[in-house]
């Protein structure tokens, strides 16, 4: 009967290297994701019309290990977005008055524009995740 017997020299040390790489690679991509959700919200950010500044304070994107949310607090900011028809009429000292015609006003559509960047920057941005390991 043959019996072999393989050692293999430097296994420990490999297997801390691998476990070394993993933990620099999520700090990496951490560290990318909040980079990325910065500039996501300063393009968003830019992307928001101006009229008095509430919509644009109102955008924040959080982020929380590696995902972020874009969010924001104004309870118009889906109209401005998507669009909406003026108003049917209004109420004055003198009762109803109706409107006399309604058009529908297009939406700015900021949060297809931060996706998009997001789309356009996720690739480049996470393959050089493992730069500086």
């Amino acid at each position: 009967m043959t019996r072999i017997i393989i050692t293999w020299d430097g296994l420990e040390q490999v297997i801390g290297n691998l476990t070394s790489i993993e933990q620099k690679g999520q700090e990496n991509i951490k560290s990318i994701t909040r980079q990325l959700a910065k500039d996501t919200e300063t393009m968003w950010k830019q992307a928001t019309p101006q009229r008095t500044g509430r919509l644009q304070g109102g955008s924040s994107a959080p982020s929380e290990g590696m995902s972020f949310e874009l969010l924001n607090s104004v309870h118009y900011y889906p109209f401005v977005d998507e669009g909406h028809m003026t108003p049917a009429g209004w109420r004055t000292k003198r009762g109803y008055r109706p409107a006399k015609r309604r058009s529908h006003v297009e939406g700015k559509h900021m949060t297809d524009k931060a996706v998009e960047f997001i789309e356009q920057n996720l690739e480049p941005r996470l393959s050089k995740f493992l730069d500086g390991v």
